[in-house]
């Protein structure tokens, strides 16, 4: 066969080899990839992802960032419960940021979700509109049911638990949901009695009998006053509905634990423990057990916020294992299952997000 013979064919495979890649990406690997800002209470964080949009299923995640913005700090320290010039300026330059990352990471669009701390304070709609006009980014303001639904759909995305085996836990600053399925299958969402910044304040007052608005911080804590604070977040999780109080004792039921607080709080806490290191990496998950996080709470004692500088918020440092404790002793919860989940993940695949 002549010379010129065989370019031809060699210019015709290659064709039809681009031909069939085309097909093969147009049926097997189409994708779009979203970005979406979880506005939370105490920090702000961006999912870019890229997901399926026949299944809206998350395919894989391109980027991540956390970023803290102190909203709900910042509203329990207002005279008139409304964000102030200085947070709403930093909640903007966040915005402005995460939405920069997630252009250069090839998002086609951005969506934000806002939580406890928008719905609570008396601007926070006013400010999310104007999150929209200096950044173009919607901020969507979510009650506490669709919160938990978004945990919840992120929870279950990215493990193997079957939905209605699975209850998700998931802590805020201003907020706290236990979401599970009904027998039904439709999502059920229990309102915890308590959230990170209450807490925290309940032990500043209640228990220390100090002023708010003297100390923000309840350290350094004793041994009789963290017990006090334990017992304390016992009786509030008491307070939890029956069907969630009895799901929770069932064998089969598995806790996933998400959010910031747990996945960046927590379980560095607890995670130097040897059992969690060497068994947990084995199964390839991330099990922490009510009596590790007691013997965590331990190496705290008597310690001030200078000595916790190691934490990014020592003032929340003791006082948030302390209500996870607290909730796992009231709840007999034994052990949860660590999940990197926050509500950005549930939101990249929520339908009500990307039909327009």
């Amino acid at each position: 066969m002549k010379r010129w013979m065989y370019f031809i064919l060699f210019i015709f495979l290659l064709a039809m080899g681009a031909l069939i890649g085309t097909k093969q990406t147009s049926l097997f690997q189409e994708h779009e990839v979203r970005g979406a800002i979880d506005i939370g209470s105490g920090t702000t964080n961006l999912k870019v992802a890229k997901i399926d949009p026949k299944t809206n299923k998350i395919i894989s995640i391109l980027y991540e960032k956390t970023v803290p913005v102190g909203y709900q700090k910042q509203l329990e320290q207002s005279t008139n419960h409304r964000f102030d010039d200085q947070v709403m300026q930093e909640g903007i330059a966040s915005i402005k940021q995460l939405k920069e990352l997630a252009a250069d990471h090839h998002a086609s669009k951005v969506v934000a979700i806002a939580t406890a701390a928008f719905r609570e304070a008396a601007n926070g709609k006013e400010f999310a509109q104007e999150i929209k006009k200096q950044t173009g980014v919607q901020v969507r303001v979510i009650d506490q049911d669709e919160e938990g639904i978004l945990a919840f759909r992120g929870a279950i995305a990215l493990t193997t638990v079957q939905p209605e085996q699975a209850v998700v836990w998931d802590i805020g600053g201003g907020s706290m949901q236990f979401t599970t399925l009904s027998p039904e299958g439709t999502y059920l969402i229990e309102h915890g009695k308590l959230a990170s910044i209450p807490f925290r304040n309940a032990i500043i007052e209640q228990i220390e009998n100090k002023e708010l608005t003297q100390d923000s911080s309840p350290n350094p804590m004793n041994e009789s006053q963290m017990q006090a604070a334990l017992e304390y977040a016992s009786k509030k999780a008491e307070q939890t509905a029956p069907f969630f109080k009895e799901k929770l004792l069932q064998p089969t039921t598995q806790v996933l634990a998400v959010g910031n607080l747990f996945n960046l709080g927590i379980k560095p806490l607890v995670e130097k423990d040897p059992i969690m290191t060497s068994g947990n990496k084995k199964s390839g998950k991330t099990v922490m057990h009510e009596s590790q996080l007691i013997e965590a709470l331990t190496h705290l004692k008597d310690r001030s916020d200078a000595q916790l500088s190691e934490f990014s918020m020592p003032e929340i440092a003791v006082s948030n294992p302390l209500l996870v404790a607290g909730y796992m002793q009231g709840l007999h919860i034994h052990h949860v299952e660590f999940v990197r989940v926050n509500n950005a993940d549930g939101a990249l695949t929520y339908p009500a997000y990307w039909t327009n």
